[in-house]
């Protein structure tokens, strides 16, 4: 089991102070001032393994800031879709769950999230740099930034409307300015940044699962379920969070009570509530911050330290049953999806902490082989909705029922009724933020009207 574990970002406080003071009875003031370098880190430093080491650990913990941290790319995209509801007052979190988001130059709660993925994606890319540099690709740290790095552009790819720029800044501090990419485009970037990760560690699961769904969103189904073939079931790469670093963002924002679990949320919902799947377990939390809503909470997260999944072997297996789905093999499909049924309560025990104290006894019955291909395309969705429920991968998911499936977008996302009053809108995909209209190259090609909201396509 691999993971990011979060390492030191920032020098104590307390350490750094007795080292200055210490300074004093030691050497002249003049030395103990004196600059040598201004950079923070320059090449000749990074041949300190201890300096390279937090190079790495800060664009890991940038890919945390991006992924899993409060109102980023986990939350707003359960939010758009139908995994969490508003249970509190901000407006624009609202607008998001009710899929009618603000114009860009007024803000929306993914912007947060849009930005810190390109961040993470930056330093992910210079991090992997550094370490090809000074220790070869050879490294283990480089197939892992590498694959991190290709996650970036899938969650860019899922998340939001097609034109979104790769900008860069150059070591020199040159600013290198993109132009719009598609989301067939950043699914490309991503296989090539999990190519370069296999590349350097042949079978590593991470990157193989990260391009085995970047193959899925390009409808590669065939070839992505040969992708992942070799990951085993029990395979699960964690984010980890801690009181002290990084929050569990579920269980902060819950607890807080900002979002409720969803249930048949705007008609088309999954049943994460009443169906009291073993693999949503949820609680009764009261009412939200907004006390005419009822909290419901996910018990996946129960403390601020709890680990995120951002790849697993059961994700393989469900990129398996999709690729028999899409080759009209239903009894092959649903033979995959009973074999992890079968195997619930260990495979959710190694992702939920204190599994056992929250289902008692978990199993699932066996499903029947649908005989329709509507009736697959269902089936298979709706068990990636419960395996997968608050990892990220929804919004792919709904896109993909429209754009890969063709059902139609008024059957696939929330709608009719919001729970605050109102109706739902039509946004089915996150806006850039306005910050890209600094991007000449981006303005150029069209800039914020290349982005429609209302349209689910990756291209």
């Amino acid at each position: 089991m691999l993971s990011i574990r979060q390492g030191i970002r920032r020098l104590s406080a307390t350490a750094l102070l007795l080292g200055v003071v210490g300074g004093f009875t030691a050497c002249d003031l003049d030395e103990l001032l004196e600059v040598s370098d201004r950079d923070t880190v320059n090449p000749s430093t990074l041949e300190d393994p201890e300096v390279l080491q937090i190079v790495v650990n800060g664009a890991m913990g940038d890919f945390v800031d991006a992924f899993a941290s409060n109102d980023d790319y986990l939350i707003v995209s359960a939010l758009i879709a139908d995994e969490f509801i508003s249970a509190g007052t901000f407006t624009t979190r609202t607008a998001t769950d009710r899929r009618n988001q603000f114009q860009p130059d007024d803000g929306n709660t993914s912007d947060q999230p849009y930005v810190n993925l390109h961040q993470a994606r930056r330093s992910l890319k210079e991090a992997a740099r550094k370490v090809e540099e000074n220790e070869g690709t050879g490294d283990a740290r480089y197939a892992e930034l590498k694959a991190l790095e290709g996650y970036t552009y899938l969650m860019l790819g899922e998340g939001w409307c097609p034109g979104v720029p790769l900008s860069t800044v150059e070591p020199s501090g040159e600013r290198v300015e993109d132009g719009p990419n598609t989301g067939v485009e950043l699914f490309n970037a991503a296989v090539a940044a999990f190519d370069a990760a296999l590349a350097a560690s042949s079978g590593y699961e991470l990157a193989l699962i990260g391009k085995g769904r970047a193959q899925v969103n390009l409808g590669q189904h065939a070839a992505a379920a040969s992708t992942v073939s070799t990951v085993a079931d029990d395979y699960n790469y964690f984010v980890y969070h801690s009181v002290s670093g990084i929050d569990n963002p579920v269980f902060d924002l819950q607890s807080n009570g900002r979002y409720s679990v969803a249930d048949v949320e705007g008609q088309n919902g999954l049943p994460f509530i009443s169906a009291a799947d073993p693999r949503v377990p949820v609680s009764d939390g009261g009412v939200g911050f907004d006390p005419a809503v009822p909290l419901w909470l996910a018990d996946k997260y129960s403390g601020s330290d709890a680990p995120t999944p951002l790849a697993s072997g059961l994700e393989a297996r469900l990129i398996e049953a999709e690729a028999a789905l899409q080759a009209d093999d239903y009894a092959g499909m649903t033979t995959i999806l009973n074999g992890l049924r079968q195997q619930v309560e260990t495979l959710m025990g190694a992702q939920i902490v204190d599994y056992a104290d929250k289902v008692e006894a978990p199993t699932l019955p066996d499903l029947t082989a649908p005989t329709t291909r509507a009736a697959a395309v269902d089936m298979l969705f709706y068990e990636r909705g419960f395996w997968l429920y608050l990892t990220g991968h929804r919004l792919g998911d709904l896109r993909r029922l429209i754009v890969q499936y063709g059902q139609a977008k008024e059957a696939t996302y929330p709608t009719g009724e919001y729970h605050k009053g109102g109706s739902y809108g039509d946004d089915a995909v996150f806006p850039l933020d306005f910050d890209e209209t600094n991007n000449s190259l981006f303005v150029e090609a069209g800039g914020l009207d290349l982005c429609v909201v209302e349209d689910p396509g990756f291209s």
